[in-house]
């Protein structure tokens, strides 16, 4: 993606339409701009025009910018070495409103902009209205004239060169509750707009005391433990009192959770029996349980028949491909519509493009089969090694792990018989198990023989106690921005993999 000239942006888009040409949807996205956003543009240029006839101002911007993994766009961006200006385009907005939604992008596109290390100026043209500069220190936007903003485009000397996709780094936008707590707590993150649906419509079951069940069905990477969590920290700041379940081991992010903010969180082996009447009772105004894949039938059942005791609402959370046990996953909303049907479920689905890195995603379909997915194929992110002694690995990871930042994962073994996975197991400390939830920018990991590939290209791998299969798919699905692989001994596994790295070139 190259800067262009706004002039010839708009002008490109309305003499397509006014020609009548149907314009192919990979047409409509090389040109970012919708019809009315182009006839916003347009009376952006002609007011500029009346005041400015210097061309250079019109050059050198970003049209419909998103960053990668975030889907976050930006109608205008234009860069120097020590600036960023940001100019967003807006239709006639309704007065009673028109200063929220100003507020309320403004300081979002403030919040992505400023891991830039630069200066920050924001605009936001109304049509028909005013322009308006974005006051971060007091969250506001203030009319001004257009010929401020002219001043800084001039004196703005224009980066053609820079690349957009260099600067903004997703892993600072990519917000963990457990990795950066901090953030989390401090609400340095957003929610998009379809997370922010749904949180509407489960918050407002809570505050109308209805009894309702959600089910949230995403993959890896599209956010849905953030929304649980948001959800939770949302109903909470208006004294409500969740339950809130994880269905794996507890991570150092979850016991300061219950430590220093004094959340009511537990573990899933924490729901049996015994414990089922403390935990869900009266005061409990909503149960949020994440990873519920994972949650087994007796337990599933305590706490439907306590909700329907109480008319507490449930939010189920979950992804159907993590599964670390044979026959573990299970689809929530077909099993209570089908064992409950005397209960109000409904069913959000989290989409792909929130937050899911498309090379890695793309890496990891073709990781399991090869050759299932034909598109995102640059994997220039994802490294393969190869080494034929153990010792040398296990150095190798303790210097990336120690000395480049990158995060170990291996599988998690049986406590009682010897299997296959024993001598990946010792590898590092923190397992399969350890990470559920969790997301880190540099994952590495290791296969050996207990891989292979069939004559269908699919991905095969020994009987374990725990699924390898799986265990491998909840390792890979950690990652936000590098993936490494090293091969112990097994060069068939390694010219395989390395056959996927090079499906781009072939």
């Amino acid at each position: 993606m190259k800067p262009t000239n706004i002039l010839s942006a708009y002008q490109g888009i309305n003499a397509i339409n006014n020609a009548g040409i149907r314009t192919a949807k990979e047409i409509k996205e090389t040109l970012k701009l919708s019809k009315s956003e182009a006839n916003v543009l347009e009376q952006f240029c002609i007011t500029l025009k009346s005041h400015q006839h210097s061309f250079e101002i019109f050059d050198g911007y970003y049209v419909g910018y998103s960053i990668k993994q975030i889907s976050k766009e930006f109608d205008l961006l234009r860069f120097s070495e020590d600036l960023v200006i940001n100019i967003e385009l807006k239709s006639q907005l309704d007065e009673k409103v028109k200063l929220q939604k100003i507020t309320a992008q403004m300081k979002q596109n403030h919040y992505y902009l400023k891991f830039l290390n630069r200066s920050v100026f924001i605009y936001t043209y109304v049509e028909n209205d005013a322009l308006y500069k974005y006051d971060a220190d007091n969250d506001q936007p203030q009319a001004i004239s257009i010929d401020e903003l002219i001043t800084n485009l001039i004196n703005q000397s224009v980066d053609l060169e820079v690349n957009p996709d260099k600067l903004f780094v997703p892993s600072n936008y990519l917000i963990s509750p457990f990795n950066k707590l901090k953030e989390f707590i401090d609400d340095e993150y957003f929610l998009t707009d379809n997370q922010q649906n749904i949180k509407k419509e489960v918050v407002t079951s809570v505050q109308q005391n209805k009894h309702k069940i959600f089910c949230i069905l995403a993959n890896a990477g599209t956010g849905k433990t953030l929304l649980v969590y948001d959800i939770a920290k949302n109903i909470m700041s208006y004294g409500h009192y969740p339950l809130i379940i994880h269905c794996g081991k507890l991570n150092n992010g979850h016991y300061e959770l219950i430590n220093s903010y004094n959340w009511n969180l537990h573990p899933i082996n924490k729901v049996h029996n015994n414990s089922i009447e403390t935990l869900l009772n009266m005061n409990i105004s909503m149960v949020l349980i994440d990873e519920s894949q994972r949650i087994r039938q007796h337990q599933l059942e305590m706490i439907i028949n306590k909700s329907k005791e109480f008319k507490t609402p449930i939010v189920f959370s979950y992804d159907k491909k993590q599964y670390l046990k044979t026959g573990e996953a299970k689809d929530i909303y077909e099993y209570i519509t089908a064992r409950h049907p005397d209960i109000a479920v409904y069913k959000k689905t989290l989409t792909n493009k929130i937050r899911t890195n498309k090379e890695m995603a793309s890496f990891i379909i073709n990781l399991t089969d090869i050759g299932k997915s034909n598109n995102f194929l640059n994997y220039e992110s994802i490294t393969i090694e190869y080494f034929e002694e153990l010792d040398d690995i296990k150095t190798y990871i303790q210097y990336l792990e120690q000395c480049r930042g990158w995060k170990p994962i291996t599988y998690t073994n049986s406590q009682y018989t010897h299997e296959p996975l024993d001598n990946l197991a010792s590898i590092s400390h923190t397992k399969a198990h350890d990470v559920i939830g969790q997301e880190f920018d540099k994952v590495v990991f290791v296969m050996d023989d207990n891989f292979s590939y069939n004559e269908k290209g699919r991905l095969t791998a020994r009987k374990n106690y725990y699924s390898a299969e799986g265990m491998l798919y909840q390792i890979v699905t950690r990652v936000v921005s590098q993936l490494k692989i090293i091969v112990l001994n097994n060069p068939r596994l390694y010219y395989r993999l390395l056959q996927i790295k090079s499906l781009d070139k072939s």
